[in-house]
């Protein structure tokens, strides 16, 4: 028996639910003709009004187990009608909401690898009932680099961590008051069972339906990913010649960083400008992203100075998938070479450059497949798990991520029958609309570099003095901005 609550209270809806669960989107679910059971004991659906307020808390039970939580959004279709029912018509948001909804951030992302930056992420939304979840990425100890989360919404910090990983992330309730944040490479989602195409199959799960489409809307045989500043792979050795009085030595290349430094053979010290304004004492100090080294003194003329180091320079990677070149060229007689470009300025290393053109290549370098499944009573798959589909036509045999799942729950004397339809994609393409306008909204704005400062907003709480008089209270209301955007100029802090 399908059981809901609002804000403790049961409540009683139409005998046909639908719960939209989706990997990025928020899931949500849509209650008709809802009203609070305690109505059934009078009957008097008329002379009253039943309204719950914008986030409202709402939870799902069947037969006891939670299947949905989450808040009431929007509530209409009231009538005002004073010969009809008050009913009304509720949508309901799970907390996933909260990621876009909830309070902003508002800290530089410093010095962290992956993993520390998504723990980082969702300590600061921890008191929503978040928590961190399954975090399984090849590249989750890499250290990436400088991010401002400055006035972003969590979602939008997961989503930018997700893209510069090639991860897939999503949410996964684990009770009424917990959501844990997920991330996946895609190769390791969870995995479901494996789809036959025979009729035992179909037979033993209740399938009602199964179709795809193809499509080659995202698709490319060719990725170039490219970046403005990035550490190359290799190491860089140049030698200056003292000429007794100058101090500064110019590279031909932007600095990296220095792995040594010799003068006529014996090793010196080094470290960056930062350390040196910190009051570490070393006897070269050099800026990340310029060509200058200084010395702390000066040497004879004459004197060699050998630097060794990794250098920043303009990336640039190219991935193809040749044999869908081949294929689309016997096909046309033409080149069948179909481009994508794409600047990343999020990461720092040259190889990391290769595994997103890389990634990019491997998920879509071939036509997108959705693949939709409907059963009846079975609850196939949940959304985030990827499956092998040992299909009939060799083009569609593979791996696929289930992308969105809908349950349909049809309420007849007690007795529930639930449809499910499921979406599968073999390119674990997880967005829908999500950057249709500027895909690269969150890998452009945010990135900063060594040394640059960011503003901080301090906001100032807006509250109301009670003032006692004759037993009496009076609010006294604040208007105006309370809101005071300092000034200030913040140095990189984590």
């Amino acid at each position: 028996m399908i059981k809901v609550l609002i804000n403790n209270e049961e409540v009683v809806f139409s005998q046909q639910l639908q719960i939209s669960e989706e990997t990025l989107a928020t899931s949500s679910v849509i209650l008709d003709s809802c009203y609070p059971k305690s109505w059934e004991e009078d009957r008097d659906y008329i002379s009253r009004f039943y309204f719950p307020k914008d986030y409202s808390r709402c939870e799902f039970y069947d037969n006891e187990e939670l299947i949905f939580a989450g808040v009431v959004k929007n509530t209409g279709n009231i009538s005002l009608n004073p010969r009809e029912p008050k009913y009304c018509k509720l949508q309901i948001l799970d907390f996933k909401t909260m990621l876009s909804e909830g309070t902003t951030l508002d800290f530089v992302i410093a010095d962290k690898t992956v993993r520390e930056a998504i723990e980082q992420v969702t300590s600061a939304i921890a008191d929503y009932g978040f928590i961190v979840g399954n975090i399984v990425i090849n590249g989750a100890d890499d250290v990436i680099g400088a991010y401002s989360t400055l006035d972003k919404s969590a979602f939008d910090v997961y989503q930018y961590l997700a893209e510069i990983t090639n991860a897939k992330w999503f949410t996964r309730r684990v009770d009424e008051n917990t959501v844990a944040i997920d991330f996946y490479d895609p190769e390791s989602l969870p995995r479901a069972s494996q789809i036959e195409y025979n009729e035992e199959w179909w037979e033993e799960n209740s399938i009602d339906d199964m179709s795809f489409s193809y499509s080659t809307t995202d698709y490319r045989n060719k990725q170039v990913i490219t970046s403005s500043e990035t550490y190359a792979n290799i190491e860089s050795t140049e030698t200056k010649i003292a000429n007794g009085y100058q101090t500064d030595f110019t590279t031909e290349q932007k600095i990296g960083t220095i792995n040594s430094i010799k003068v006529d053979g014996v090793l010196k010290t080094v470290a960056t400008s930062d350390e040196k304004d910190i009051g570490i004492t070393a006897d070269f100090y050099y800026t990340v992203g310029e060509n200058t080294l200084s010395a702390s003194d000066t040497y004879s003329s004459g004197t060699e100075i050998e630097i060794t180091y990794v250098a920043i320079i303009q990336g640039r990677e190219v991935a193809y998938n040749t044999s869908e070149i081949q294929r689309i060229s016997n096909q046309l007689g033409i080149n069948g070479t179909i481009a994508r470009y794409e600047s990343r300025n999020d990461v720092l290393y040259s190889s990391q450059l290769q595994a997103i053109a890389r990634n990019y290549i491997k998920y879509k370098g071939q036509a997108e497949v959705t693949l939709k499944i409907e059963t009846h009573n079975t609850n196939l798959f949940f959304v985030g798990q990827q499956v092998y589909f040992n299909a009939p036509i060799e083009d569609l045999k593979g791996d696929y991520m289930v992308k969105n799942k809908t349950s349909d729950f049809y309420i007849v004397n007690d007795e529930i029958n639930v449809f499910y339809t499921f979406e599968l994609t073999n390119s674990y393409n997880s967005e829908n609309a999500i950057n249709f306008f500027d895909n690269q909204r969150n890998k452009a704005n945010g990135n900063i570099s060594q040394g640059e400062y960011i503003a901080r907003n301090i906001d100032i709480e807006n509250t109301a003095n009670i003032i006692f008089s004759n037993l009496q209270i009076t609010e006294l209301e604040i208007t105006g901005n309370n809101t005071l955007e300092a000034g200030l100029e913040m140095p990189l802090v984590s």
